[in-house]
């Protein structure tokens, strides 16, 4: 689990909770990590909108090159430095790599060229990187936000497999040594049951969503997981466990719900999670 790590750090902002996190991942797991700076395209588009529409286009060019060398000056200085200096200190084996395009698009071709067990990330609340990459990559995300607790929250749903998640988060419970709690949310927004192949079903009545979240309930507690069933809408469901328990990490796997408020569509439920949970995510995709 998690031996090799991709870490990747956008030119918009260096979130230096993730080389916190790496390094005690790397403590834990031996993990490999493998640093990926990302210098992003659409600022040096920016550029363009800047500069003098009558510079010529060869000034334009050495314009951008300064910028793309000042900004590898910043990988090596700042961000490199950092993680050799931990890395280096605590024996863990680790790669550098700059490049330069979109966020999601140069993590896709990355993952598709290399196997990674874990993406490690920070999300910036204020930055405007494209969080496609929580909807399109298979590989697990770690998003980190802060770590003061030994706690995992571990999300089931009547709108997710219920496959990988459980496993993942007893593994990690027992590995780390922190106490797991279990939340089941059966979401009275999207009244369906996700297979274990990802699959929905058609609209269920209350008594089958009930069924099946008993049945569940009583899996996990012969696994001697500790877990709670609740009916509400699901991201307010976690969010609110997540401040009652005041957890470390979040884990939720590939939820389906495809409607909200007044049976309208939802998306990105990762996004809003992130933008609003103070507290680290795991997706297992």
């Amino acid at each position: 689990m998690f031996e090799n790590v991709l870490v990747p750090i956008s030119s918009e902002f260096y979130p230096k909770q993730v080389l916190k996190r790496s390094l005690f991942l790397g403590k834990k797991f031996k993990s490999k990590l493998n640093f990926l700076y990302i210098i992003e395209e659409k600022n040096l588009e920016q550029t363009d909108k800047l500069i003098d529409s009558y510079i010529s286009e060869y000034d334009m060019s050495q314009t951008k090159k300064q910028i793309i060398k000042s900004q590898k000056q910043t990988a090596e200085e700042l961000v490199f430095k950092d993680a050799a200096l931990i890395l280096t200190k605590n024996k863990i084996s680790f790669s550098e790599k700059v490049k330069t395009g979109e966020f999601t698009p140069i993590i896709e071709k990355e993952i598709k060229k290399n196997k990674y067990d874990l993406i490690l990330m920070g999300f910036e609340k204020e930055c405007y990187l494209n969080y496609r990459l929580l909807e399109k990559v298979d590989t697990p995300v770690w998003i980190e936000a802060r770590s003061d607790t030994k706690k995992i929250l571990s999300i089931c749903s009547n709108l997710t497999p219920n496959q990988k998640v459980p496993k993942i988060s007893l593994e990690l419970s027992k590995k780390l040594g922190w106490d797991l709690h279990m939340l089941y949310v059966l979401d009275k927004e999207d009244l369906v049951i996700v297979d274990k192949n990802g699959k929905r079903s058609g609209k269920k009545d209350q008594k089958d969503l009930i069924s099946e979240s008993l049945g569940f309930s009583e899996q996990m507690k012969k696994k001697g997981i500790e877990i709670e069933v609740v009916k509400g809408i699901m991201e307010k469901e976690i969010i609110k466990k997540a401040n009652e328990i005041n957890a470390n990490l979040v884990i939720l796997g590939r939820e389906q719900k495809k409607k909200g408020k007044l049976g309208l569509p939802i998306k990105n439920l990762k996004k809003k999670l992130a933008e609003k949970c103070e507290y680290s995510l795991l997706f297992i995709n």
